[in-house]
C-alpha cells in the first residue's frame, strides 16, 4: 500500500471508490415503460399492481452511472467502448488527466457513483389484482462532495508533484460517503380501488441488507503543507471511518459481510382511464414513492476515527510503506497525537444510510403506443451515509408488447447540474441503452459513465396474448 494514502483521511476515499465491487441509478428509459415488470417496481412499488405478465424473471441486468467533475480521459486515449483500456487506465494511472487549475486550488470538485446488479429475480400476478416479487442485488452508491481541487490534485499525483510542495493548503469541506451492499428486497403490490375510469394502487419492498463495505469522511477541516519527501505537516482535524478491507482476505462467502440493516421502499399509483379493464387505454398516471428508507449498521472489522492536532510532521513520509489498513490508522494517529498510535480511534463500528429519495412519475398516453414519461427522484439524504442525485426526467418513447424505444432527456445534480440524452431499447427479452451513453463512443473526452443492459424472461398474461 502506498505511502500517500495518508492524506487528509484520503485513506477513506480510495478504500471507498476501489475496494468496492459494484451497486443504484434509476434507468429512466427503461423504468417508465408498461412492460418494465420488476424494473418498474425499483421506482414504484406500487408499479406491480398491474402486471402485464403471468410473471417476469429478470435473469440478469446492471447499470452504472458514474458522473465528475475533476477526472477525465482524454479524446483519443481509449477506444469505443473501452472498457478493458479503462480499466488498466485506472490501475496504472496512465490514461487519465484532471482539471486542476493552479490558480484556483481551493475551488470544489464532485463526483458521483452508482451501480447495480440485480441477479435473478421474479415477479408473480396474482389472484384479485396482486403481485408478489423477489429481488436480489449487488447495489453501490458512493459520492465525493466539495473536494477542493488541491486536495484532489494531490491524491491523484500520490502527493509527488514537486510544483505542489512547500505551499499552505486548507481543506474545510471535503466529504465522502461510500456504501456496498447486497440487498435481498420482498415485494407486494395491489389495486386498492378501482370504480372503472379513476384506480388507485399501492405498493411496497421491505429489504434485507447485507454491509460490504462502507466508508466515510466528514467534518474535515485541515490545513497542510507537503513540504519535500521528507516532511508534511498538519493541522486541524477530521472524522472519518472505514470497513477493513484487509478482512475480505480472512472472511469466506460472497466477499465477506460487515454489518446488516433494512431498507424500505413504499409508494402510490392513481391511474386515469375511460376504462380502467383496457390494458394501456388510460390517459395518464401518476406516482409518488419514497425510496431507500432505512440504514446498514457496519459492526464488524469496521472502525470510526478521530483525528486533531495544532501541529503535527510525518516525518519520512516518502519512506514509509503499509501492508494493511489498520497500519495506515495506526500510523495517522501516531502522527496527529505525537505518537499515540490507538487515540484516534473512537469507535469499533458506525452506521451508513441508504440513498433516500423522493420520486414523482407521470406517464402520459398522446395515442396508441405513444407516450411521454416525467420522473423526478429527489434525494434527500444528506447525513452519514449514500446521497441519491437528483434526477429530472422526461422521455418520450414508443412502446408495444415487444419493443420499446425510449429517449429520456434529463437533469443530473449533485453539485453541479449535467443536461443529458440518453436512447433506451427494449427487444424482447433483451434492453439496453443508457441515460447518457454516447461517452463509451469516446468521441470526445470522457468524464461520465452511464449505461445499463439485461436479460429477462417472462409469459405474458392470458389478456395480452
Amino acid at each position: 500500500m502506498r505511502s500517500t494514502m495518508t492524506l487528509t483521511a484520503l485513506t477513506v476515499t480510495i478504500v471507498c471508490l476501489l475496494s468496492i465491487r459494484t451497486a443504484a441509478q434509476y434507468d429512466m428509459g427503461i423504468v417508465g415503460s408498461n412492460y418494465s415488470g420488476i424494473r418498474g417496481t425499483l421506482i414504484n412499488p406500487a408499479a406491480g399492481a398491474n402486471l402485464k405478465f403471468k410473471w417476469d424473471v429478470n435473469v440478469l441486468s446492471g447499470d452504472v452511472l458514474f458522473n465528475n467533475t475533476f477526472l477525465y480521459v482524454p479524446k483519443g486515449a481509449v477506444p469505443a467502448f473501452g472498457f478493458k483500456s479503462i480499466i488498466k487506465g485506472i490501475i496504472n494511472n496512465d490514461k487519465f488527466a484532471t482539471y486542476y487549475d493552479p490558480t484556483q486550488p481551493g475551488k470544489l470538485y464532485h463526483v458521483t457513483l452508482s451501480a447495480e446488479i440485480l441477479g435473478p429475480s421474479f415477479q408473480l400476478a396474482l389472484p384479485h389484482r396482486q403481485s408478489i416479487g423477489f429481488t436480489f442485488a449487488d447495489r453501490l452508491s458512493a459520492n465525493v462532495r466539495n473536494i477542493p481541487g488541491a486536495t484532489a490534485q494531490n491524491a491523484f499525483v500520490y502527493l509527488k508533484s514537486p510544483p505542489l510542495w512547500d505551499t499552505t493548503f486548507t481543506d474545510g469541506s471535503t466529504k465522502v460517503n461510500g456504501v456496498n451492499w447486497l440487498e435481498y428486497g420482498v415485494h407486494y403490490a395491489k389495486v386498492l380501488f378501482d370504480n372503472g375510469t379513476d384506480q388507485w394502487n399501492a405498493g411496497i419492498t421491505v429489504k434485507y441488507l447485507q454491509g460490504i463495505a462502507g466508508a466515510y469522511i466528514r467534518n474535515t477541516h485541515l490545513g497542510y503543507r507537503i513540504v519535500d519527501s521528507t516532511h508534511l505537516l498538519f493541522s486541524g482535524g477530521v472524522d472519518y471511518g472505514r470497513t477493513d478491507y484487509d478482512s475480505y482476505r480472512h472472511v469466506g462467502g460472497f466477499g465477506g459481510v460487515h454489518g446488516h440493516g433494512f431498507g424500505l421502499d413504499i409508494g402510490v399509483q392513481y391511474i386515469h382511464a375511460d376504462d380502467t379493464r383496457k390494458e394501456d387505454d388510460y390517459h395518464y398516471k401518476i406516482g409518488l414513492s419514497l425510496l431507500d428508507i432505512g440504514s446498514i449498521n457496519f459492526d464488524r472489522e469496521a472502525a470510526a476515527f478521530h483525528l486533531q492536532t495544532a501541529g503535527a510532521d510525518f516525518s519520512q513520509w516518502g519512506q514509509a510503506h503499509f501492508h494493511s489498513n489498520i497500519a495506515v490508522d495506526r500510523a495517522l494517529s501516531a502522527v496527529f497525537y505525537h505518537g499515540d498510535s490507538s487515540r484516534s480511534q473512537v469507535d469499533n463500528g458506525f452506521r451508513m444510510a441508504l440513498p433516500a429519495a423522493l420520486s414523482l412519475q407521470a406517464d402520459w398516453k398522446y395515442m396508441d403506443h405513444y407516450f411521454v414519461n416525467l420522473s423526478i427522484v429527489k434525494g434527500f439524504g444528506q447525513g452519514q451515509g449514500a446521497v441519491q442525485p437528483d434526477i429530472y426526467s422526461i422521455a418520450p418513447r414508443y412502446e408495444s408488447k415487444w419493443w420499446d424505444v425510449s429517449v429520456p432527456l434529463s437533469l443530473l445534480y449533485y453539485g453541479v447540474w449535467r443536461p443529458r440524452i440518453g436512447l433506451a431499447v427494449r427487444a424482447g427479452y433483451v434492453f439496453f441503452g443508457g441515460d447518457a451513453p454516447w461517452t463509451l463512443l469516446a468521441l470526445s473526452q470522457m468524464k461520465a459513465v452511464d449505461f445499463y443492459v439485461g436479460v429477462r424472461y417472462f409469459v405474458f398474461n392470458k389478456k395480452e396474448k
